[in-house]
């Protein structure tokens, strides 16, 4: 897990090329120390939470350079806490990104050299890679170039707005008062996520991902750390009731509930985020109407998988309730808890087994209602057991849908 160092030092069997380059190099820069001297680091992306591990990388000053997953050259920097700087680039990519764009570190740790050291080193590299036929990487280039990837020089954390606090001055006691403080919120900030943790930190990989689209899309956005109990109690419960979505997190566009991750990622998938981003603040005559679609309830079922298992009682309820209350044209529930064995929240609730599920449903209910509106249904129909599952995951589709992909 986490970053594997290897290569430091590296011994004189590099390519000719290379060879050639280093005394090329050295007579314009004596004795600054060539890239081929750095360590590499090897990024592990967390199969949950969807986070960069990047524990192993140190925190001394030196000259730096980032690869993608493609082990092409994006960006060289050189800092005073190196750990910190691509722990900003991690956070300026967001999760949706960050694993693909920071795939591979190399460092070459400088402690005690002089500002002048630094800079010659980092411009040493950057010739480097330009004299091997490398292009100035996408995050070295001036703004407004072609190409320019801008992310790579944002301050990160510093740049990502802190979560906002509900109770303010005032403090919030009671439920209506939390009631109060969400709907306030709600209505002033056009685009709203309350979210475990904050932009900077995620508490959870919905968060994150949410999050990660959220940035991916540069939307300016305000946030609610549902977690902290002192700038915003009772808010995680109210939110929950305000909005009758038993989940979090939850994004609000123009007052109005998108859904949460699973309904971002669709709805970013299919441009429909965008619009909705777009839309924000607008008058409801100035926005679009969503079309609707056809009804599809004479279209051919796909595979309908019912539990029935006294092993597995919550699954069993689940696909019975789902059963009795929709048109089934296509049913999976998959249990995803063995994924998440321990996780803090389910242990909360009391759940050491059948937290997690992600469920797919094609019914004909769906048929002309917004993404939240569809959940909401389901979750309608699932309330009396929603406190046995921590988290489930919705996928939601009309029969025509469901054809047409």
């Amino acid at each position: 897990g986490a970053f594997v160092g290897h290569g430091v030092g590296r011994p004189a069997s590099a390519p000719s090329r290379a060879r050639g380059l280093s005394v090329a190099m050295r007579a314009e820069f004596g004795d600054i120390r060539p890239m081929i001297d750095a360590s590499v680091y090897v990024t592990d992306l967390d199969p949950i939470t969807a986070e960069v591990d990047i524990s192993m990388i140190p925190e001394e000053m030196g000259v730096y350079a980032v690869y993608n997953d493609k082990d092409a050259l994006q960006y060289i920097g050189l800092s005073r806490a190196i750990s910190k700087s691509v722990a900003n680039h991690v956070i300026a990519f967001g999760p949706a990104e960050a694993g693909r764009m920071v795939s591979k570190v190399k460092i070459l740790e400088m402690a005690g050299e002089s500002k002048e050291t630094l800079k010659a080193t980092w411009e040493r590299w950057i010739k480097e890679h330009m004299e091997v036929g490398g292009e100035i990487p996408a995050g070295n280039l001036p703004e407004n170039a072609d190409g320019a990837e801008n992310r790579w020089r944002n301050k990160g954390a510093a740049a990502v707005k802190a979560p906002l606090s509900l109770a303010g001055v005032r403090g919030i006691e009671t439920m209506a008062e939390a009631l109060e403080a969400v709907a306030t919120a709600v209505k002033k900030h056009p685009v709203l996520l309350f979210m475990k943790g904050s932009p900077a930190m995620p508490q959870c990989g919905f968060s994150a991902k949410t999050v990660g689209i959220l940035k991916e899309l540069g939307a300016n956005f305000e946030s609610v750390n549902i977690m902290d109990p002192v700038a915003n109690p009772g808010v995680r419960d109210a939110v929950k009731e305000y909005s009758k979505w038993p989940t979090i997190p939850q994004l609000f566009i123009g007052g109005e509930l998108i859904g949460g991750a699973d309904i971002v990622a669709d709805m970013f998938n299919s441009g429909k985020l965008q619009e909705a981003l777009r839309n924000a603040g607008k008058s409801d005559e100035e926005k679009e109407a969503p079309s609707a679609g056809s009804s599809g309830a004479n279209l051919p079922k796909g595979e309908i998988k019912l539990i029935e298992d006294s092993k597995r009682p919550t699954a069993s309820k689940l696909s019975s309730l789902l059963n009795e209350n929709f048109d089934l044209h296509a049913l999976r529930i998959m249990d995803d808890s063995g994924s998440h064995a321990g996780d803090a929240g389910a242990m909360e609730m009391g759940l050491s087994g059948e937290s997690h599920f992600t469920v797919e449903i094609v019914a004909p209910e769906f048929d002309g209602l917004s993404p939240v509106a569809r959940q909401q249904k389901v979750f309608g129909v699932l309330k009396d057991l929603m406190p046995r599952i921590h988290a489930l995951s919705l996928v939601t589709k009309t029969p025509a849908e469901m054809v047409m992909q």
